[in-house]
């Protein structure tokens, strides 16, 4: 009997294998630093973030989520406004909305599966105060229309950029949209946390102190005695910091290598007419996810189970379809095309570890299932 081939959808004891001792080098010295919280990694790795994305202000906190939360909260985002966004994204993105009080506006997307601006123009009222532009799936949208969007109806843009981070279109980098933008290390990034953690990056360092002291129970100073708002503890530790640093120092090794692998799948897939991600420059797509579009979804990830492939779906819902929203108010512009994405889209494993056989293996059982009916 021959042997199934296991491909998994992520790699994380791999990269363990990888750079195992170099992460565990870094927890150790911060164990022995006595800092397990607020330690010296934590503004380390800011300084690194704000670099990278070229912003002038960065603050690490618990979770992606809270990133774009405590973004539209320095906005000033809160009962009675709107908030507009794309019908598609993961639900984390919506979370954050509604945990301000606003109400949000889900815009219809463009077959990629980002906002249409065009309807966008439509969904915009009185209320409208910010805009949440997702870059979906590590393409980052072009960054020139939406902040004119944004500029010509006063709306306040906040980018969740948790899937692209180090993406760029025409010289502009993930995470310089607006006047915040977010990154998520959760395990299933490009640069995954050992469990979670975000960043909200800004220029204005009134958001930058807000963020500042909405992570930190609402203190407003460092010595933590005078509390100035409702605050949260949503820290990073220093443990998490450490580790995000060395694998920050593999960014663009793994870029090459995610990329080379997408390059491999979208050579095999490019007769089937599946809906392949668009590939440019090195930086426009970062693929954190690999994702085809086909109306027999179901049938291939059956099929790819079968065959020992792991995949996942990106998402299975229209934002605006998911049942706590009965309880809370909100508007629908546009609907057909989020629908659609939600019932098509399929992710294919792509992490830095996957080796030949494995990616020859994932082209092979997806063009066996795709031809087969």
């Amino acid at each position: 009997m021959s042997r199934v081939l296991h491909v998994p959808f992520t790699g994380a004891d791999r990269e363990f294998d990888d750079i195992g001792q170099e992460m565990m080098a870094a927890i150790e010295k911060v164990f022995r630093s006595g800092q397990v919280m607020n330690g010296e990694s934590v503004p380390r790795l800011e300084q690194s973030l704000a670099e990278l994305s070229g912003r002038r202000h960065a603050r690490v906190v618990n979770s992606g989520t809270d990133a774009v939360y405590f973004a539209l909260v320095a906005a000033g985002i809160g009962p009675g406004d709107e908030v507009l966004l794309g019908d598609v994204s993961f639900v984390a993105t919506l979370h954050a909305i509604v945990r301000t009080g606003a109400t949000p506006v889900f815009v219809d997307v463009t077959d990629e599966g980002t906002i249409d601006l065009d309807l966008a123009e439509e969904a915009v009222g009185p209320r409208s105060k910010a805009l949440v532009v997702v870059q979906l799936y590590g393409r980052m949208a072009a960054p020139d229309p939406v902040e004119k969007f944004a500029r010509a109806h006063g709306l306040a843009l906040v980018e969740d950029a948790a899937q692209s981070l180090g993406a760029e279109v025409n010289g502009r980098r993930s995470g310089t949209l607006g006047l915040a933008s977010c990154h998520s290390f959760d395990a299933m990034k490009v640069i995954p946390a050992p469990g979670t953690g975000g960043v909200v990056l800004t220029d204005d360092p009134a958001v930058a102190e807000s963020v500042e002291q909405l992570r930190h129970w609402g203190f407003a100073d460092a010595e933590k005695r005078h509390v100035v708002r409702l605050g949260h503890n949503s820290q990073m530790s220093s443990l998490t910091a450490a580790v995000l640093a060395v694998k920050l120092a593999q960014e663009e090794r793994w870029l090459k290598q995610r990329r080379a692998t997408a390059s491999t799948y979208s050579a095999g897939f490019g007769d089937l007419g599946c809906g392949l991600p668009e590939h440019g420059s090195l930086r426009e797509n970062i693929f954190h996810k690999y994702v085809l579009r086909t109306p027999k979804r179901d049938e291939l990830a059956a099929a790819l189970r079968a065959s020992g492939v792991e995949t996942l779906v990106h998402y299975p819902y229209a934002l605006h379809t998911l049942p706590f929203l009965e309880r809370h108010p909100h508007r629908v512009v546009g609907d057909g095309r989020a629908k659609k994405h939600a019932a098509e889209v399929i992710s294919l494993p792509i992490h830095p570890y996957l080796t030949d056989e494995e990616i020859a293996h994932v082209v092979t059982s997806t063009r066996e299932a795709l031809l087969a009916g």
